[in-house]
């Protein structure tokens, strides 16, 4: 028996990897949607036939009787209309979808025994036919795929496992085995293969509706051949656009079946995955999951930011683990094999919101849902906590040879140095240290900022004589802390109870503080919670002037000059932040001018024109933000958009000049715009630390 195999459960009840009665169910929704929409789809095939019937026929017999040129053309473009709107119907059987797996690394049983022997077993435990191949990829992450087309649904297709380093660096050999096991999961049960099959004639619609490049591109080759084409081509699509709307509001039914039959089988895969692994195995592995991506992608963020300066990581998974440290110092939370462990308790300090939503949309159950669906089957089992890197030889080597897949695209002259782990270590930290408030607010301005207050007319009106029993501590209590999360909670509220009412959110019923709700309870209930946050607004407001006046008094007992200073920095902070407000305004209108080029859309000459006189409009208000934000040391602290900002000022871009737009010139003002909001941002942040600072150094004198 493989060493870093962890034992199989004995205790699974019978019937724990059957098919559910809501999997049954929802599998009865589906098979039903996709009966309705292949009846209307054959009688759509047999009327396009008879058209491609009638279009040859009239086709030739134009042909035939013209005797000239024209005529034929004219026939000829009759005949296309026929053809190309059958072909338009079954094009899709003569699709192959290739999974692109560029940017990963292919393994073979030679250079990785314990793994493939790992997999092996799996395999056998989970009754799964081996990989075709196993490949690993950078990320956080783990699938089973392969090339798909019509044919897969009739003939069986070997599947490929992807496995991300992300995700091994994450794991221990137990949840390791669950994840995998999830993965098979989906394949590995009769039940399933129904399931399977829905998945491929979903795939098989879109291609259908959706995935239309190449078709596009075969109607204007044809209809550039004549301008009489040019009519029939435009004819043919008309008709197409007719049968694309009757069959996108079909496909949005079916595919809204098909998302709760997904979610069915999520959790059809994870009862597998505790079958050979255990229930705790998965629900940590879900835990830890969502917090091990999130730094990983914070990893990819300081890889990106690096990359600005010519600089390359060394390798991404000793950075992940330094990341995954610091948040764990952070939350106070304990490290197991350098990865973060959390309980659900973890999880619920974060959910400020008293509404719960039923997804109708999502393909998978939230991580709540299938925790409570796998403590319910309650399988145990010994558990591995050693690292899942045990199953891999040379992993250093693999992590720095993935690590350079993330930089695949990028040119040696791009790169001059490398940053190894201990480099990224003391930047990382020093500027997670450089952005965290002091702890002595208790939280009380995490995720919020401090209202605009007229700081001027309360120093006018402050007494003196008048002795405050407030002290710091008061002022950053525990009710504090609680009020302004609970407002941020109720803002949360209102805006999805609005959202509801709006119909931007499709539901029927939403849970609301563990009580089941209609949608017309909606409006009311947001009105009520409307009423809640203007009054918790009004005592936030209330606090926040008690805070000014409190640190306002102990800078008068230093004397003028300290108090002075202090209402500079306060009234800096407000103007500031209206100037941020400002810009991105004006960062939403330039996005609203841009939105027909970011759609791909066709724009004619004079609507291009128009488009670059705005952005040109646009520009010179930008550059007035940036010209004070230059002068005020914003980019002080990123040489490289320092340097990119005081180019982009005194350019002249035109945007536009016929035929074509100028893509570098559009690219530039979108990055300065991006780049801009981050930095000012930043910039915003310290400024308001460094008034928290100030206000710490004043009450401790």
């Amino acid at each position: 028996m493989n060493p870093f195999y962890p034992a199989n459960p004995v205790n699974v009840p019978p019937g724990a990897t059957s098919a559910s009665p809501n999997f049954k169910r929802e599998v009865k929704k589906v098979l039903f949607a996709i009966f309705l929409f292949f009846a209307v789809y054959i009688v759509l095939v047999a009327l396009a036939i008879w058209l491609a019937v009638l279009c040859v026929y009239g086709g030739f017999a134009v042909i035939i009787h013209s005797g000239h040129f024209l005529g034929i053309v004219a026939g000829l473009g009759i005949i296309s209309i026929g053809v190309m709107v059958c072909f338009f119907l079954i094009k899709f059987i003569f699709s192959v979808k290739k999974y692109d797996d560029a940017g990963t690394l292919e393994v073979k049983e030679e250079e990785q025994p314990t793994l493939f022997a790992f997999i092996k077993q799996l395999t056998i435990d989970t009754q799964n036919p081996f990989p075709k191949k196993i490949v690993l990829a950078p990320e956080v992450n783990a699938a089973v795929y392969y090339n798909d087309s019509f044919w897969s649904m009739l003939f069986p297709v070997k599947k490929n496992l992807k496995i991300g380093l992300g995700l091994v660096n994450s794991l221990t050999l137990s949840e390791f085995k669950a994840v995998m096991a999830h993965e098979f999961g989906h394949f590995s049960q009769r039940s399933m293969k129904l399931g399977s099959f829905v998945y491929n004639v979903n795939k098989v619609i879109y291609n259908m509706l959706y995935e239309n490049k190449s078709y596009g591109s075969a109607l204007e080759t044809l209809s550039s051949l004549h301008f009489v084409i040019y009519i029939f081509a435009w004819i043919t699509i008309q008709i197409v656009t007719g049968i694309q709307y009757l069959l996108k509001h079909m496909y949005g039914f079916i595919n809204k079946s098909y998302m709760g039959l997904s979610r069915e089988m999520e959790f059809h895969a994870d009862a597998v995955a505790a079958s050979v692994s255990g229930s705790q195995s998965c629900i940590s592995a879900l835990q830890k999951l969502e917090i091990t991506d999130l730094c990983y992608q914070t990893v990819i963020n300081k890889a990106n930011y690096y990359l600005q300066e010519k600089k390359q990581i060394s390798n991404a998974y000793e950075c992940q683990n330094v990341v995954m440290e610091t948040y764990a110092i952070d939350n106070e939370l304990p490290l197991q094999n350098n990865v973060p462990v959390a309980d659900e308790t973890f999880f619920t300090k974060f959910q400020l919101s008293k509404i719960n939503i039923k997804d109708q949309w999502a393909s998978h159950p939230s991580r709540e849902e299938r925790s409570e669906k796998l403590n319910e089957l309650n399988i145990k089992a010994q558990e591995n906590n050693e690292s899942a890197w045990l199953l891999f030889n040379n992993p250093a080597q693999l992590q720095q040879q993935l690590t350079k897949m993330l930089y695949v695209t990028v040119g040696p002259e791009q790169i001059k140095e490398e940053l190894n782990t201990g480099a990224f270590k003391e930047e990382y930290n020093a500027e997670a240290k450089k952005f965290t408030l002091p702890t002595e607010y208790n939280g009380f301005y995490d995720d919020r900022q401090m209202p605009v207050i007229d700081v001027e007319q309360l120093a006018k009106a402050h007494d003196a004589s008048v002795v405050s029993n407030e002290s710091f501590s008061t002022l950053f209590g525990d009710t504090q802390i609680a009020l302004a999360k609970s407002l941020m909670g109720n803002e949360q509220d209102v805006a999805i109870l609005q959202a509801i009412t709006s119909k931007q959110i499709d539901t029927k019923t939403f849970d609301y503080d563990g009580e089941k709700r209609s949608k017309k309870e909606a409006e009311e209930l947001c009105k009520k919670i409307e009423l809640e946050v203007e009054e918790q607004k009004k005592k936030i407001n209330s606090h926040e002037e008690k805070v000014v006046t409190f640190f306002y008094t102990h800078a008068l007992k230093k004397g003028e000059v300290e108090a002075s200073a202090l209402l500079k920095q306060y009234l800096q902070h407000f103007e500031n932040r209206k100037r941020i407000e400002d810009f991105l305004t004006l960062a939403n209108n330039v996005a609203q001018i841009l939105q027909p080029l970011a759609q791909g859309q066709k724009i004619e000459f004079a609507a291009a024109d128009n488009i670059a006189t705005d952005l040109q409009d646009e520009t010179i208000k930008v550059k007035g933000f940036l010209k004070d934000w230059l002068s005020k040391g914003v980019f002080d602290s990123n040489a490289t958009l320092k340097s990119q900002v005081e180019s982009f000022i005194p350019a002249n871009y035109r945007y536009f000049s016929r035929p074509s737009f100028f893509d570098f010139e559009i690219n530039a003002l979108h990055n300065i715009i991006q780049d801009t909001i981050n930095s000012t941002g930043a910039y915003q942040f310290l400024s308001f630390k460094e008034i928290l600072e100030t206000q710490i150094k004043l009450a401790n004198n």
